[in-house]
């Protein structure tokens, strides 16, 4: 199965999801496995990491694992610390019955910080190479080094947290402009979404891009400059806790920017797994932001056990303005979450304006500027 996450239990759906990460990365490849091309010879090409795992999950759910592993290997190539594509690499291997391939690459991943052996005891994936000796003995290494290295938990600290912002080129103190704050998806961070700024055509806004404030990995060889809003492998009370720190960080960027620069309006913007938050904090506060602006994204499981958003928060802010857009090609999260989204909120007699656009997971230039003109409308 592909790697369940922390979305797939706020969404209600308890089948195998994969986390998209869409960002751009360059890198080497050290893996010695069958398949995968090393050496001098080796051309370093730039690989857009969202589109090769759109394209896994699509090959996977039809059944072809071949053309599956041949997608997340090209994205080991480029990041061999990736421990959710290593172990959705080997559930293709194991998939198609070669153990010893499947062995390797979910070693693999619990080398690089996998942490759900539950998970990966019950994947029924791994079936066809169960008894197999060679994945018998993997697998009794992985529990070993798993018990060994004991149990990750979070403890709650107040931090210094990070954000970036951007001023209209024709800046002028003196004048009241409205606030954007925009929230990144899962493996981005607060540099590389600042510069959604430069996609707006004379921007008379203000943009404000925190970040994340969780790595996007907590192990050997992570990658601190990717970022994620969510908190993973834990109980739901320490989902709850690390969702409102979340809330919290935003509104305090909200009152910390107002209080420093003339704000005539406050909107949220997320991408992905950014819009999931943007929403939930937006619906949570309808009396302090004005609307919300979803790219790609769903709304939060509103179960108080293991959500910040309830039903009532969804009851009560029909003052909240919204701004939906997905691409219709998104592979990531499907165009159809949006249009249930859509449905939802028109039957609660909420304000939307609902955009479909020609494209995969991602924040189109064009459709950006139509959201952020509607924002002053």
């Amino acid at each position: 199965m592909i790697l369940k996450g922390r979305e797939a239990f706020m969404k209600g759906n308890r089948q195998l999801i994969i986390h998209f990460f869409i960002f751009t990365v360059l890198g080497s490849l050290i893996l010695g496995c069958s398949g995968i091309q090393q050496g001098k010879n080796l051309i370093f090409e730039q690989v857009n990491r969202g589109q090769l795992l759109a394209d896994a999950a699509t090959a996977y759910g039809a059944g072809d694992f071949a053309e599956a592993g041949n997608y997340y290997k090209k994205v080991l190539i480029h990041n061999q610390d990736d421990a959710v594509v290593a172990y959705n690499l080997a559930c293709c291997y194991a998939l198609q019955g070669d153990a010893t391939q499947a062995a390797k690459f979910v070693t693999l991943a619990f080398q690089n910080g996998f942490r759900g052996l539950e998970i990966f005891n019950k994947d029924t994936d791994f079936d066809p190479v169960r008894e197999d000796p060679e994945f018998k003995a993997a697998t009794r290494d992985i529990k070993e080094r798993f018990h060994s290295i004991g149990t990750m938990d979070y403890v709650e600290a107040s931090s210094m947290l990070p954000y970036r912002i951007r001023f209209p080129k024709d800046y002028d103190a003196s004048k009241s402009y409205p606030l954007l704050i925009g929230m990144h998806g899962m493996g981005g961070n607060s540099e590389g979404f600042i510069s959604q700024y430069d996609k707006l055509v004379d921007p008379q806004i203000i943009y404000v891009a925190p970040e994340g404030q969780y790595p996007l990995s907590l192990h050997m060889g992570a990658q601190w400059h990717r970022r994620k809003w969510s908190i993973t492998n834990v109980g739901k009370e320490a989902w709850k806790s690390s969702d409102q720190m979340v809330s919290d960080y935003i509104l305090r960027t909200i009152k910390k920017v107002s209080s420093e620069y003339k704000i005539s309006d406050v909107y949220i913007m997320g991408f992905s797994e950014g819009a999931v938050y943007a929403y939930t904090i937006g619906l949570m506060n309808p009396d302090k932001i004005k609307g919300v602006i979803g790219f790609s994204g769903y709304l939060m499981n509103t179960d108080g056990d293991k959500s910040i958003l309830t039903k009532e928060d969804i009851e009560t802010g029909k003052d909240l303005r919204l701004y939906i857009a997905h691409g219709i090609d998104d592979a990531a999260i499907d165009v159809e979450t949006a249009r249930e989204l859509k449905s939802m909120f028109e039957k609660q007699g909420y304000d939307i304006t609902y955009k479909e656009f020609e494209g995969r997971h991602n924040v189109k230039a064009d459709v950006f500027n139509e959201a952020v003109a509607w924002m002053q409308l």
